[in-house]
């Protein structure tokens, strides 16, 4: 592109992660996950091509290095200004990884005319290191699942998105973030996955029977009770066996009595979304404006934090050329 004017916007969504599938690995597979894109919070960033590299507004240092990672990946020049005006939360289970490293290579790629597919960019940016759900939400949003990282090759391919579909729009999430200790970061998240043995296999059995034999039928069904009791036994199931490296079935107590609460004011499915400390609670869209009050009430009365109402978002990221 020669002219200069030209700006690529890139509005992302964030994500829910409802969960890892297979931490067992003797089907020669890992991981594989459950997640679906939520509508706020959001990565918003303007890039532009300019006379040096510069970096403004919201994680600039992040974006610094990110920016630097994608021209070692491809042979462009670095001469661009990209403004971020909004910032999903940073390790609080929403994706902000994810979300802001594929804003950031997908704007310079259509800045600098790079034709790579979404899961090129993910790899190279050093995201799908497990599951590629935050991957295929940023490129399509909705539910997904992703069908795990073969064992013989865990690095560098991209797990297969293995079932995709519009999440029910008369749904919503209440999502909450507790004023506790953010979740784990990357080395972090590597430590615990390396202390953790291998996951029963009549575990992961029940997993998938659940997801394959309830969740997915309930989610094209539209039967928010099955999909919500689907949900928190999976999230129960995995707690569990992470327990072995956070304190309970949920990182913090505080968590896991949040979740309890949710349940009582009538949530249908309950769960904490990857390392927490975010978690949320399915509901319908008319039930949805009293449980947040009930959960805002709660949480200002206990550990504090912010607690909003998330619609599904059921297209993946807004990338487009403004003037």
């Amino acid at each position: 592109m020669e002219d200069k004017k030209v700006k690529v916007y890139v509005k992302t969504p964030a994500r829910l992660h409802l969960g890892l599938i297979d931490l067992n690995g003797d089907l020669g597979r890992m991981f594989g996950g459950l997640g679906v894109g939520i509508d706020h919070p959001n990565v918003i960033i303007e890039a532009q091509q300019s006379e040096r590299l510069s970096i403004t507004g919201k994680e600039t240092e992040v974006a610094t290095i990110l920016a630097k990672r994608f021209f070692s990946a491809y042979p462009v020049q670095a001469n661009v200004h990209i403004n971020i005006t909004e910032a999903i939360p940073a390790h609080v289970g929403l994706g902000s990884g994810t979300q802001l490293s594929l804003a950031v290579a997908t704007a310079l790629a259509k800045l600098f005319d790079v034709n790579v597919s979404i899961q090129e960019l993910a790899v190279a940016m050093g995201r799908a290191c497990r599951t590629g759900v935050g991957t295929a939400i940023f490129e399509k949003g909705g539910f997904v699942v992703d069908g795990g990282k073969n064992i013989g090759t865990l690095s560098g391919r991209f797990p297969p998105l293995i079932y995709r579909q519009p999440f029910p729009k008369e749904w919503r999430f209440i999502v909450a973030v507790p004023n506790l200790n953010k979740g784990l970061t990357n080395s972090e998240e590597t430590s615990a996955f390396n202390r953790l043995p291998k996951m029963a296999s009549e575990e992961v059995g029940k997993i998938c029977r659940l997801t394959m034999l309830k969740l997915l039928p309930a989610l094209a069904e539209h039967d928010i009770k099955s999909f919500g009791e689907a949900v928190t036994t999976i999230q129960e199931i995995i707690g569990g066996y992470f327990a072995q490296v956070q304190v309970g079935r949920f990182t913090r107590a505080d968590i896991a009595d949040c979740i309890e609460f949710m349940k009582e004011i009538g949530a249908y499915g309950v769960g904490q979304s990857s390392w927490g400390p975010a978690l949320y609670g399915v509901v319908k869209q008319e039930e949805a404006k009293q449980a947040l009050s009930k959960v805002k009430a709660y949480l200002n009365k206990s550990v504090g934090g912010q607690a909003f109402v998330a619609k599904a978002n059921n297209t993946g990221a807004t990338i487009k050329l403004v003037n």
